[in-house]
């Protein structure tokens, strides 16, 4: 039940806010209504809940406002309901009178507990509940600040002990804001609401509008269960080495053809990107799988020149826009490059990197200080896009951490061999170390090289130039066709092609940690027999002359036995990590995944979403520091948010499979992020 939080002072103002809900929490400490007042307003036939906070008031005068509440409903038959909320620890004598009173006028009780600094430990917060279910509560409010997900799974563990309608747990703040919505479904009674945001009466409250929403049957409106996996699955090309190969290409000079390509939001924003700097692209049909794309490029230095001359309406550029869409990677690849087109002409003052939907809310840049030590000058919202750059990129010997990701020293490595002089990185804390190699790998195939010690060391020669090249091949992305493979372990198996094989990608660990659950897999290496389609060179899978395959074939056999749990460190692959999760809840045991700390700035906080969605849907999760810890077995239906995240919505979808009762979802959209045929590997 919607519970609005009114704190606002003045009758008139109370009023107008309970005229938007059904049911209010009347906050008497801080709306200042005088006797007569008060008792009018607890004649309404609406729910009201009575709250005067101890911490503001004396106990005299919350006790004399409160007993203005009790008269007002005794007063006149009220067809409300009506609750009394007093903290837990207040004086015996002053809660016991009140108590009496109220239950006279068929008041239930709430006794709360608040903690505004910190979250106790689980035994004392079990300790809290049982002393107010003894002192007669029938309703406990236990809330808490909570500063990680760790705290906020804390207070929501409460909820495996407490009969359904007696505990209302939850976390306030930003970081335990999740958990308000996610405490109704765990069977709170209540979600205490704002009006709006000015009128909030505690940290991180939703509004009246956003709770109605997130709670109704009709935001959920796609049914994603009741479907059945295909049993042979081509992969689609990799947005990883798409997006890598694709700015590759652009800094070349002359014509480049990448083949196996498959369109998705993160690589047509890449395409966008090189077709806003002057690069040319041709998309088309081909005989190998997917799509040809064709860029023909001046190269990098033609096209930096280009911007800091004058156009035809006479006037010399002096800002280029560029816009990534929701490509964190494309972005932070970009911020480097940049620096090759500002200082390069006079005319060019700056380059402003913007996005779309959910990567303006992700924090990109926490520290400015390694592109300062580039030569470059960035200015953000608060480490948020846009971003605007100028300055000049110029080679360096610096220091990075790699704790929060890759994808910066990646896009150093892309852009660092194209200066004048050479360049070396040291790197702490090396995470998603396969997403390193890939960037290695692709842009040597384009005739970059770099020189990597133990991932701590990167040594840039300079004066270096991208090179085009006649036949670039995309990987199959092993990211979503991990999520099929565990598809086809969890039902019936599935076959996925065009994968390669002995990959740099971080997700074909999917292969080996099957493999320990107990899957059989058969991986066919198609011989790369050379055979010429027109000009170019193809391999042919053996047994056909008209199947075109890229890679290798991945067979998922049927399991005969319930998968064995698992445990795996996810730290240097965080988009495995969804797709572990929906392994997990269907392995025979408690399996543990280790990397949360990763998963917090991307599309959304997965670690939450991951916890909040699979939750919704009966899993028994728990977090402990870096760990995620879930218990297999059965699910049953609900309605689950995407999160306007791709990995989410892909891995609700797959985890329905094994569902009986109807799942909802409200957007599928987000998939086209990645994948935009995943649902058509579905019947």
């Amino acid at each position: 039940m919607i519970c609005l939080s009114i704190g606002t002072p003045g009758l008139n103002n109370v009023n107008e806010a309970l005229s938007k809900s059904n049911m209010a929490e009347i906050r008497l400490d801080l709306t200042n209504l005088g006797r007569e007042e008060t008792v009018n307003l607890f004649r309404s036939k609406k729910d009201l809940m009575a709250t005067c906070r101890t911490y503001n008031l004396s106990h005299n005068e919350s006790a004399k406002r409160l007993t203005w509440a009790i008269l007002g409903t005794r007063t006149k038959k009220s067809t409300g309901a009506r609750y009394l909320d007093l903290d837990y620890d207040s004086p015996e004598e002053y809660r016991s009178d009140l108590i009496t009173a109220a239950r006279k006028a068929g008041f239930k009780i709430v006794l709360s507990y608040h903690n505004f600094e910190a979250t106790d430990s689980y035994e004392r917060l079990i300790e809290i509940y049982d002393t107010c279910i003894k002192n007669g509560a029938d309703i406990v409010k236990i809330v808490t600040a909570s500063k990680t997900i760790q705290e906020c799974s804390r207070v929501l563990n409460l909820y495996k002990t407490a009969p359904k309608g007696k505990l209302a747990a939850f976390s306030i703040g930003d970081e335990g804001r999740f958990t308000r919505l996610l405490a109704h479904f765990l069977g709170s009674p209540f979600i205490y609401c704002t009006l709006d945001e000015e009128s909030a009466t505690a940290p991180g409250q939703l509004t009246i509008t956003e709770a109605e929403k997130l709670i109704s049957k009709k935001y959920y409106s796609n049914q994603v269960s009741k479907k059945r996996l295909l049993p042979k699955i081509a992969a689609p090309a990799s947005k990883s080495h798409a997006q890598r190969a694709i700015l590759a290409a652009a800094w070349a000079k002359g014509k480049t053809s990448l083949y196996g390509y498959t369109p998705c939001a993160d690589s047509e924003a890449a395409l966008g990107v090189i077709k806003k700097l002057g690069a040319k692209v041709k998309v088309e049909k081909c005989k190998l799988p997917k799509f040809k794309i064709e860029i023909t490029s001046p190269g990098i230095e033609e096209l930096a020149a280009s911007f800091g001359k004058e156009s035809k309406f006479t006037r010399t550029i002096r800002n280029v826009n560029i816009n990534v869409g929701e490509s964190g990677l494309l972005c932070r690849i970009m911020i480097p490059a940049a620096g090759h087109f500002p200082g390069k002409e006079k005319g060019l003052k700056s380059v402003t990197i913007k996005g779309e939907g959910g990567l303006n809310r992700r924090e990109l840049f926490p520290s400015d200080k390694p592109l300062q030590e580039l030569g470059l000058q960035i200015e953000t919202k608060e480490g948020k896009l846009p971003a605007v750059i100028t300055g000049s990129l110029t080679a360096a010997s610096l220091e990075l951490s790699g704790k929060g990701g890759s994808q910066l020293l990646s896009g150093m490595l892309m852009a660092l061999p194209m200066c004048d002089k050479s360049s070396k990185i040291t790197l702490s804390e090396p995470t998603s170390t396969p997403y390193i190699d890939l960037t290695i790998k692709t842009i040597k195939d384009f005739g970059i090289t770099v020189e990597n010690s133990d991932y701590r060391e990167f040594k840039i020669p300079g004066k270096q130039k991208y090179k085009p090249r006649n036949f670039i091949p995309i990987e199959g992305d092993w990211s979503g066709a991990s999520m099929l493979m565990v598809a086809g372990a969890i039902t019936n198996g599935v076959t996925i092609t065009n994968l390669p094989a002995d990959s740099k990608q971080a997700d074909e660990k999917i292969v080996d940690i099957l493999k320990g659950c107990g899957v059989e897999i058969n991986i066919t290496e198609h011989p790369k027999y050379l055979v010429m389609c027109g000009d170019i060179p193809c391999v042919f899978k053996e047994d056909s002359k008209k199947e075109i395959i890229l890679g290798s074939s991945i067979e998922i056999i049927k399991p005969k036995h319930p998968l064995l749990p698992f445990e795996f460190d996810a730290t240097n692959s965080p988009d495995l990590f969804p797709t572990l999760a929906v392994l997990a809840l269907n392995c025979d045991g408690t399996s543990k995944i280790k990397g949360i700390q990763r998963l917090s700035n991307k599309e959304s906080n997965r670690a939450e979403s991951i916890f909040t969605e699979f939750t919704k849907l009966g899993a028994t999760i728990d977090i402990d520091g870096d760990w995620m810890v879930i218990q297999g077995g059965p699910l049953h239906g609900g309605y689950c948010s995407s999160h306007n995240d791709h990995r989410i919505a892909m891995s609700i979808i797959t985890a329905s499979l094994n569902i009986k009762e109807p799942v909802y979802m409200d957007d599928l959209d987000c998939i086209s992020k990645s994948f935009p045929d995943f649902l058509k590997n579905f019947k």
